[in-house]
């Protein structure tokens, strides 16, 4: 059951535009708000306020496993996995940078970046080269939150877990005191999607990169993502040392990075498939 709800899921995905439907968080901020008024702070008011909602969404499911053969079970986790999935579009924010960068109007995504996005963490100058990097770093962290730490917390802990998941990224965008949970929660699949990098991309060129990244234990998720993947794209698209940097050198190996997020998302959806048929 837990497979057929992933596939309805990832197919809903694709045909539908959640975020007229689906995707309203304010029910989520005014439940925080109220925890907040009430004395809680800090790590305590993350942790409770996506303890609430996922503790209802498990009574809920626990109600509904016998209802119908299961088919209500499977209709309610897949609408809690689309809720899961992350908002936006994210081929449309990227093919926005690529036209960005095409134009070299690397101001134009500097600024998306500290605004759009909230990717800078303080007044930073950048030049062309350091915005592309803090540019691919996003996109891809927000490619790995947006469907691979959702499917991965829905496999290990069903649907609850990947509404978890999301809703510990809806805090921590309100409160950096939930940074350090989430940073527990990334460590493990920003790991798994790191290695699948390698292996759907360069192997021999990334090989090490991705072992160094493994044994930094303290590494960002974004960062370890970042490093990876650069090192498991197309060579052909890394310039010479001494060589200017080009806005559109920026936007091919913004396509290289995306197709490779694409090998990923088909290699795991592979190996969910034989692990059902296996198990």
């Amino acid at each position: 059951m837990t497979f057929l709800a992933l596939m309805l899921a990832l197919v809903l995905d694709r045909l539908s535009r959640l975020e007229d439907w689906l995707h309203r968080d304010r029910w989520f901020h005014a439940l925080s708000r109220q925890l907040g008024a009430v004395g809680l702070g800090g790590s305590v008011l993350v942790a409770v306020s996506v303890l609430i909602p996922c503790l209802f969404a498990h009574w809920v499911l626990q109600g509904l496993q016998p209802v119908l053969f299961g088919l209500a079970w499977i209709a309610a986790s897949v609408v809690l996995l689309l809720y899961a999935f992350g908002r936006g579009s994210q081929g449309a924010d990227q093919e926005r940078y690529r036209s960005q960068c095409r134009r070299d109007d690397f101001e134009s995504a500097l600024n998306d970046a500290a605004t759009r996005y909230n990717w800078l963490s303080g007044e930073e100058e950048l030049d062309a080269q350091r915005t592309h990097a803090v540019m691919q770093r996003g996109f891809l962290y927000l490619g790995y939150q947006r469907w691979f730490a959702v499917l991965f917390y829905f496999l290990l802990l069903g649907p609850v877990g990947a509404l978890a998941y999301r809703l510990l990224q809806l805090a921590c965008a309100e409160q950096d005191a939930g940074r350090q949970l989430l940073f527990y929660a990334d460590w493990v699949p920003s790991r798994c999607l790191a290695v699948t990098f390698t292996l759907a991309g360069n192997f021999v060129a990334s090989a090490d990169t991705l072992w160094d990244s493994l044994r930094s234990t303290a590494l960002a998720p974004d960062a370890m993502l970042y490093q990876v993947a650069v090192a498991a794209s197309d060579e052909a698209l890394v310039a010479p040392a001494d060589a200017p940097f080009t806005g559109q050198q920026a936007a091919l190996q913004n396509e290289s990075l995306s197709a490779l997020m694409r090998r990923a998302s088909v290699c795991w959806v592979a190996i969910i498939a034989l692990l059902v048929v296996l198990l």
